[in-house]
Parts: C-alpha cells; structure tokens; sequence
C-alpha cells in the first residue's frame, strides 16, 4: 500500500476530494478512479472523500499487493466468506459469492457499498475483471487509487473510457501549496525561497516534501528561529520512507534498467547514446515509458530522472566501486573529455580518481557558481593544476569562498591578481570579484575607485602596442561603472561625481562595439554596470529610466546563462525596489515568483534577500500582518548570510510592523537590534532603516507628539539627493501623526514617477489642504493604485474632520464606507492608522469595553470592572458607537468585526 501522509496536507486536496465525492453520488457514474505516482496522497485524500460520504455509503477496502497479484483473486478473497476452494476455479462462482456477500448487507439495512481499491496497480488480472462485473451491474460504486502508469489496470481504465468512472489525476502541488503544506507541518512562518527548493527537490509529491522536511530538521538543515524556518542548506540525508522507495524501485528492474537508473542518477543527466551503449536501447526506452526518465528541457538528447529525490536516494546507494564501474562504462576506456560535462559529471569523475582536463574543472566551477552551489564550485576551482588556468581558477575560487561568506578567503585568492593577471579576460573577472568584495565594506568607494586605477594600469600594460576600438570603450564603461558604484557607496548623490546617465550612455555605446562572443565577466560587469544606474534613478525618482535600466541588465544575463548567482542577485534586488518605490506592485510580485524558479542553491543564497522585497511588497500595499509574516523568516534567513546587507532595513521595518499590528512575537524587539548589527547596509537604505526604528521606539499614544527624529531623516535624505529614501519617510511621518510633512511630500511626490508616488501626492495635497472631499477622493487613487492602508488613511482624516465640525451624518456615512469597502481595501482597516486621527480608533480601553458588551455584559458591570462610573463607561459606550458610526447595540458585533484589522491569519501562512 502506499506510504500516506495522514492528517498533513489533506487541505490541500480539499477541491479533488469533493469533486470525487460528487462522482460518487452521480446517478449516471459508477465510481472514480484516482491516478498519481507513489507519495501523491492518493490514500490521504480517499480518507477525504469517505469523511464527506459518511453515513451515505458503506466503504468496504480492497488491498492489493506484490504478493496478492500472484494469487488469483487474492485482493477479493475478505468478501467470498462462504466460497468452496473449487468455485475459484470459476470466475462465474467467484462473482456469485462476492454478490452474495454485497446483498446480505444491503438486504440487512446497510448503505450501497463503496469498494475502495488501494494499489490498484498490484490487482491480479482476475480481480481486475470480477470489479469490472461488479461496477457494471450497479451493484457497488467504486474508488480505485492506482500509480499513474500500469498494465495492469488497464480494464478499469476502459470503464473511465466508456463513462462509466471518472479519471483523476492527481498533479504535483504547486509550489503555493508546498509553501502552505511546509507552514502547517513546521507550525509557523516559512520562507518562500526554502519552500520553493523544497518544492523543486520532491517534484510537488507531498510524501518527499515530509521527508524532506524531516530529514533537514534532524540535520540542522532547516532551521527554527524565533518562531519562522528556513532551509540553509539542502538535505544531506534522505528519511527511510524515499530510499526504500528508491530499493523498491531498483528491485524491480532489470539488470539494464539498474544500470540505466544509477548511472543517471550519478551523472545528473546523460545523453540517450551513452545509456543505450551500456544497457541497450529498450532499457532506456522502457523507463521513458514509465515515467522514470525524462528529457532535459535545454538539451532533448539528455535524459535526467524524471523525479530529482529519486536521483538523490538512488546515488546514496550505489557503493563506490559500482559508481567507478559505470563511469568506466560510460567513458569507454577513453579520457574524461569524451563525456559532456556538468559540475555533477565533473565532480563524480574526481569521486572516481579521474583526472579531467583544467579547462573542463574550469567550465564546471563557473557553471556550478551560476547555480549558486559555491561550495562545489570551490571544489571544481581548488582542483585545477597549476598552469595557464590557475590564475583564473584562483579567481573562481574567490567567487565561491565570496558567496560563501569567507570574505578573509575570497580578499587572499584575489591578492594580486588584478595587478598580475595574464590576459584580458582573466583581469575583467578579478575586477568584477574584486569589485563585489569591496562592496562587503564600509570602506567600498574609496577601494573601488583604486580598483578602477588599477584595472586601467593592468590593462594598458597588457594591451602591448595599444588597445582596440572595442576594448577602449569597454575600459572606459566598466571605469564609470566603478565610478558610479563610489558613488552610490558615499551615499551623497548631489556632489558631483559620475552621473547615472554618463554610465547608462557608455555601456550603451560599448555594447554596440563589442564582439559578438564577449566574455562572460563582460556581461557580468554589464549588468551590474546597468542595475546601479537602475539603483541611482530610482533614488531621483526617475522610475521609467531605473526601469529600462533594470531592463538592460536583464537582458545582460540572459545573454551570460553562466552569470554568476551573486551577479543575478544584485539586479534581482536593485529591479525590485524599483519596482516598489514606482508602485509595479503587481510586476513585482510576479518578478519575485519567476525568481522562485531558479536553481536551489541560489535561492539558499538568495532567499533572505527575496523574502524582503515580498514584505516590502506587502507592507508599501499596507497588508502589515502579511508582510511581517514574510519578513520574519527572511530575517532569519540574512542572519546566516545577507550578501546585499538588507538586515538593517528588514529588521527596522518589520519591528515598526510589528508595532503597529501590536504582534507579540519577536519581531516588536527588532528595531532596538539595529544599533547593535554592526552594519547599516546600502546607503540607498539606512535612513530609511533609521526612521522605520525610530518610529518603532517611539511611544505611541494618541497624546504623544510624533517622534521628531522621522522628520531630521527625511530632511538627511533630502540632502543627499535619496529622494526614493525620502519619500518613505515623509509617508511614515505623517503616518506617525507628523501632518506638517504633507505640504513637502506633496514638493516630493509632484517630480518623483510612479503610481505609489501619485496616490502620496493626492494624500498628502488633501490632508495639507484639510479638505475632507479631496480625501475621499485621494481615497479612490490610493485604491487604485493598491495602496490600501493610504486610501485607509484618506476616509479616516475625513472622518476626523467631519466629527471635528460636528457633521455626525457624514462621519458615519464614511464609517459604514469604510466597511461595504473592506473587501476593496484588502482587510485593511482603521486598527492601523496613525494617531493623528485616534478619534476613528477604538483606544485600548474602550476594546476592552467592546468586547464585554459582546458578552452581554451591562454598563453597570462594566464600570464595576474597571471601578469607574455608570456615566463615564456610557460616556465610552456612546463614543464607541460614533466611531463604528453604528447607533444600536444589535449592529456592534458586525460592525466591530469588520473594521477589526486585517484577518489574523494562521502564524504559519
């Protein structure tokens, strides 16, 4: 029977189990029949499907089995109670007993009989054709749960064919639901990055997820702090469950089809020729049928497992000598250059005491840092020989030991190098290296100005009798690529220095002199080059020229599919929060979900940094509880490592969150950490970050004047020119109840691009202009442009004003706007607006008051319990009703929980 996941992911197949339990009950069906391979939750979900038909029908279980399928009507023989060892003989008294057996039992009052069919796939060809009778003649319904791909079904299939049964099925889980399955089997918050691995690794089957899950938390892969899990590395060893899965799997194959499956699950992919040359055609031909190889999407004569956690159980079983023995097979007595190489071919020649050439170590190394596997990379690198190629594996090398963190490493490998390098393109990559590892420190511009002197020295000397048209042009973009990082690393964008459109220029003109093959570095720094001037316009303000910019480098890495993952990294992050600050919520959300697809190592890397932008995302749209849920993970993640040094700003951010949503978990401690980090990240950030804390230190009672640091860093922003910076803060200065900022936000927000910079401006114009139309007009644009908790803000004002002026009609007439529109408004309500308009928000006291009335409790015994006066608890109790613009006691309930905050989701969502 299949392994089951009981009691764990069963909501995800909610939808399937109902659908097959309206087949169930269809008049004009007989049954269902539920397809999936091993570790789908075919079992998982049959228990559904007999919970919604409780009571109606009377289940009855068929096993079946490897054993059984040898025995002629083995499965059947619990229902042939009174059979005669000569009737088995006939099919026709072995149908007679079994119908006899169904109709006492319906004669005595029980429900039609449900035969659900486990392992179908291991029914005996007679069984197979006794239940076909059975369904045919109406005398049963039918729930068959088999393996996707199996001969012997094939009969029950024909009943889905003819109508008779409905086919289902079953499809891995998305990479959403594996994110859902992870956080209800971990208990708390998970990081999408680490669910997105986990989800490529078990190819969406519930059963490996579990595993997989299991394996991490008992290695310490997966790791809980503060209440929120993230995978730092991937599972080293699988559970029991997936390698007597891959046992069974092997044991029933043939010595060929062995032969086949190791050597593919060694290599990470082979070519259809070199299988079929150690184990014959129709071995390959058979588990392509099967389902258990399958092509690789770049390369169609490569053939890879179909299910990666197969390759991983099936590799940890092969002893050593067997592995060395195939690879022998595969290579034909010849050198290791006959075999197409990949970091895992490359590293399972060096497993079996081969010796590939330099070049192929190289090629692999590089390859595995595109994947952001460093430490397999750094393997690769370390095994070249010394020779023409070491100074460039010394380099390669520098790259991993920088991913890994071991910045000491990487500032040893590079030592020298850009002042010695050999050839051109070895020099373009120290100083791409070089650059990266600068940028780790406080110290970055003035080290990146004196790598761009010595990149020039070094390139000089190199070029001999004088550099061609093309390599002119190309020093001279990637010195103002160096240039321009100095610049964005002082933080000061208003003295002079090179300019974001000097760089845009350059690379641009150097593009359309390079030759066509341009080195991988070449690209490289390109796209580096193009996210810092995405970085500096996004900090103008100037959206649609960050944008293109942000376009270019991608189209940079596309061309460099072995761009290393750090590389990736840093145009992912740069892109992103222009994206935010141009208010593209909708194509942000979709860049970080395409992101999700990258390879597993990279998003271990990365994934600390991803999870910011989705806070960011969530928190700019002003979904606070959904936003801190994706950051506290995150958080836990850049502690391990955070290569774009985003901690500060998540920490600031999600602890001003955490404040305002009055969450009780960790994160309302993270904003007092910052001073203590050491570190305050991109300068593009750290006002921001300093304000968020500020903001979180803060008090924040209705009569406390709002924090007058907000304001100073929103004037420091000013006056560096991070307007992207300023307008952040300006939005949480009047958030905190600072309006005398709305009159310079509306300066800011009238030349700053964008949608979210529109919805600022209409805001900050009627809450300057204390109009209170216009600010159910500026309610609408924040609506519009996804802002929520603005177009929140927006109604609350008018309401102030309106209760103000004593127009009581109009202040509740926008109360009950506020909750009609409280789908629109995506759960945001007035539980999180700024003290400036406290007369909208329930105080602390008068929730306390709410929620008694709600137990029926009296006015009297309400000022009992807080030994205050009938009168003045009625003073709160008429308050309250102004504010829920309600004026009888029978609407409190409703009311109150609508204009209650977002909806207290599960901690683990």
């Amino acid at each position: 029977m299949e392994t089951q996941v009981r009691n764990t992911g069963l909501f995800l197949r909610m939808a399937e189990a109902e659908a097959i339990a309206n087949h169930l009950l269809d008049p004009v069906l007989r049954g269902s029949i539920v397809l999936a391979p091993e570790g789908m939750g075919k079992s998982v979900l049959a228990e559904a499907v007999l919970g919604r038909l409780e009571g109606i029908v009377t289940p009855y279980r068929v096993h079946s089995s490897p054993v059984l399928a040898s025995i002629p009507y083995g499965a059947l023989t619990p229902f042939m109670e009174r059979a005669l060892a000569e009737d088995l003989g006939s099919p026709l008294m072995v149908l007679r007993n079994i119908r006899r057996y169904f109709r006492a039992r319906a004669e005595s009052g029980h429900p039609q009989a449900l035969l659900v069919v486990d392992d179908a796939h291991h029914l005996d060809e007679s069984s197979s054709h006794v239940l076909v009778q059975l369904v045919m003649s109406g005398e049963v319904r039918l729930l068959v749960l088999a393996r996707s791909r199996s001969e012997n079904i094939q009969e029950l299939l024909s009943l889905a064919r003819d109508g008779l049964l409905s086919r289902v099925d079953l499809e891995p889980l998305s990479p959403g639901a594996v994110h859902r399955f992870c956080a209800e089997e971990l208990g708390g918050p998970v990081l999408r990055a680490s669910s997105a691995v986990l989800a490529q690794v078990s190819g969406g089957n519930p059963l490996y997820v579990k595993a997989l899950l299991a394996a991490a938390r008992k290695r310490g892969d997966l790791l809980q702090r503060n209440g929120s899990w993230y995978l730092r590395s991937l599972p080293g060893v699988l559970e029991p469950t997936v390698q007597d899965l891959a046992k069974r799997l092997l044991a029933g194959r043939s010595a060929q089809e062995r032969t086949v499956l190791e050597a593919v699950a060694l290599s990470g992919s082979l070519s259809r020729s070199s299988l079929a040359a150690i184990a014959g055609p129709a071995a390959v031909q058979s588990l392509l049928d099967e389902g258990y190889l399958a092509t690789a999407m770049d390369t169609p004569d490569q053939l890879r497992m179909a299910q990666r956690l197969h390759s991983d159980a099936i590799r940890s079983l092969v002893p050593p000598m067997r592995s060395i023995e195939i690879r022998s097979q595969l290579a034909g007595g010849t050198s290791d250059e006959r075999l197409v190489q990949d970091p895992r071919q490359v590293a399972w020649a060096l497993d079996s005491g081969g010796t590939p050439p330099d070049s192929v170590l190289l090629q692999a190394a590089r390859a595995a840092n595109a994947d952001g596997d460093a430490e397999l990379a750094l393997r690769l690198a370390l095994a070249v020989r010394p020779g023409p190629m070491a100074v460039r594996a010394r380099v390669e090398a520098a790259s991993s030991e920088l991913a890994l963190g071991n910045l000491s490493e990487a500032r040893a490998g590079l030592e020298g190098v850009v002042k010695s390098a050999p050839d051109q393109e070895t020099l373009d990559l120290a100083v791409l290296v070089t650059a990266q590892l600068a940028a780790c420190s406080d110290l970055s511009a003035e080290r990146l100005r004196a790598l761009a002197e010595d990149w020039a020295a070094r390139d000089a000397q190199l070029s001999g009798t004088g550099p061609d048209a093309s390599r002119t042009a190309w020093l001279a973009a990637g010195r103002s690529v160096l240039a321009l990082w100095a610049r964005a690393a002082d933080g000061n964008l208003l003295t002079p220095g090179e300019s974001a459109v000097t760089t845009m220029e350059l690379l641009e003109e150097e593009t359309g002199l390079a030759p066509a093959s341009a080195s991988a570095a070449r690209h490289e720094l390109r796209a580096l080059g193009y996210a810092l001037v995405c970085e500096v316009e996004t900090a103008a303000g100037n959206i649609s020229e960050a944008l293109r910019a942000a376009g270019q480098a991608q189209r940079e890495l596309h061309q460099e599919p072995m761009a290393h993952s750090r590389v990736r990294g840093s145009v992912l992050v740069r892109h992103g929060f222009a994206l935010l600050h141009g208010g593209h919520f909708e194509k942000l959300g979709t860049l970080i979900t395409s992101e999700l697809g990258a390879a597993p190592h990279h998003l271990l890397r990365m994934g600390g940094s991803m999870g910011v932008l989705e806070g960011a995302l969530e928190i700019h749209q002003g979904r606070f509880r959904e936003g801190l849920r994706r950051l506290r993970p995150a958080i836990e993640a850049l502690r391990a490592g955070d290569p774009e040094r985003l901690l500060p700003y998540a920490l600031a951010v999600s602890g001003y969150t955490a404040v305002v949503v009055e969450d009780t978990s960790p994160a309302i401690r993270f904003a007092g950490e910052l001073r203590s980090l050491g570190y305050a990240g991109p300068p593009s950030l750290k006002l921001t970050s300093q304000a968020f804390a500020a903001a979180a230190l803060a008090p924040q009672g209705s009569e406390d004047a709002p924090p007058p640091q907000v304001r100073e860093f929103a004037e420091q922003a000013r006056s560096l020119g991070q307007y992207a910076a300023e307008k952040d803060i300006l939005e949480l200065a009047l958030a905190v109840g600072d309006l005398k900022q709305a009159r310079r936000l509306v300066d800011l927000a009238e030349r700053f691009e964008g949608g979210e910079a529109e919805a600022l401006h209409a805001y900050a114009a009627a809450v300057a202009a204390d109009n209170p139309e216009r600010m159910v007009l500026a309610a609408d644009e924040a609506v519009r442009r996804r802002k929520y908790l603005l177009a929140v803000e927006c109604i609350g004002h008018a309401i102030r004003y309106y209760g103000a002026h004593n127009n009581l009609r109009r202040q509740r007439a926008l109360i009950q706007q506020l909750r009609r529109r409280r789908d629109e408004l995506a759960g945001v309500t007035v539980s999180y607006l700024s003290p400036s308009v406290h007369q909208v928000r329930l105080t602390k006291r008068e929730h306390e008051i709410v929620e008694l009335l709600l137990e029926g409790a009296g006015t009297k015994d309400i000022a009992a319990k807080f030994t205050l006066s009938q009168r003045t608890v009625e003073g709160h109790v008429y308050r309250i009703y102004v504010k829920l613009g309600i004026s009888k006691r029978t609407e409190l309930e409703v009311v109150y929980r609508a204009l209650e905050a977002e909806p207290k989701a599960h901690a683990s969502l």
